[in-house]
């Protein structure tokens, strides 16, 4: 693997991990009763990500022109199967340090109530004796935090949620693999993966974050026990790995489907230049 490679799919491990933050972020929310202030806090989690998107972006450029200059289509599908496959194990590494998170989401609400501003707190979390603190917070995940049952928890939900991660992970990715299939409609194809993660985005949107709120709030609201959280974070971790692991199949099929609509409008483009 290309050193390009290797520091794009540690990147994108990391980014992927702090995506998860947004599960311990519920249940912050729901142990300390500050829903809206835990999900707010998530935002951390979220630019963090952001931020390291800034340095995987150009790698990926890069990897994509590379590609392209040398016309090795089947060495960029590994590379691909690579990213996503540190997709995966982000994705486990965020699963595994979600009780971690969420102690110290639930201090950082704390702090937030206490200062009163978003950038106080990160001062404030950003002390060598609180990072100290936190460092001693960290929680090893138990194999009987697998003991918690879906039972409790709408299915469709969860089947929806396989198909959030899966179509999400797989967009942007078979739309660098479509610019390197066909060179010639690389800039269309590049900007059509909306064709991908709009599938992840209206899923998400109509049904797997609603569903999400509504049994947080529930459980905050006394209507359900905490356990009932603590296994829809189970489940939507494992959910999302499954996704990661379905982004394989569809990350092809996917591709192609981009080069076939990059084509047509390119070409019916040329038709009336």
């Amino acid at each position: 693997m290309t050193t390009y490679l290797v520091i794009a799919a540690i990147l994108y491990m990391f980014a992927q991990a702090l995506q998860m933050g947004t599960s311990a972020a519920r249940l912050a929310g729901v142990r300390s009763k500050r829903v809206a202030t835990g999900l707010t806090l998530f935002n951390l989690f979220a630019t963090s990500s952001r931020m390291l998107n800034l340095i995987y972006a150009p790698l990926m450029g890069a990897l994509i022109d590379i590609s392209r200059r040398t016309g090795d289509v089947i060495g960029f599908d590994h590379d691909l199967r690579v990213i996503i496959a540190a997709a995966t194990l982000g994705t486990l590494l965020g699963g595994a340090l979600t009780p971690t998170f969420a102690v110290l989401l639930e201090r950082g609400i704390r702090s937030f109530e206490r200062s009163g501003t978003l950038i106080g707190t990160i001062l404030r979390l950003a002390r060598p004796a609180t990072f100290a603190s936190a460092l001693a917070q960290f929680r090893m995940p138990r194999a009987d935090m697998l003991r918690y049952s879906p039972a409790g928890l709408p299915k469709p939900f969860l089947f929806w949620n396989v198909i959030v991660m899966a179509f999400w992970i797989a967009g942007p990715l078979s739309a660098f693999y479509a610019g390197v299939i066909d060179g010639k409609v690389t800039g269309t194809a590049l900007l059509l993966s909306g064709l991908i993660t709009g599938v992840a985005t209206v899923t998400l949107t109509l049904v797997v974050d609603p569903t999400a709120a509504v049994i947080t709030d529930q459980a905050a609201l006394g209507m359900r026990p905490e356990s009932d959280i603590k296994a829809m974070l189970l489940y939507l971790v494992l959910g999302a790995v499954a996704g990661t692991l379905l982004a394989q199949a569809i990350l092809w099929p996917a591709a192609h489907v981009i080069v076939a609509v990059a084509r047509f409008l390119v070409n019916h483009g040329l038709q009336h230049a």
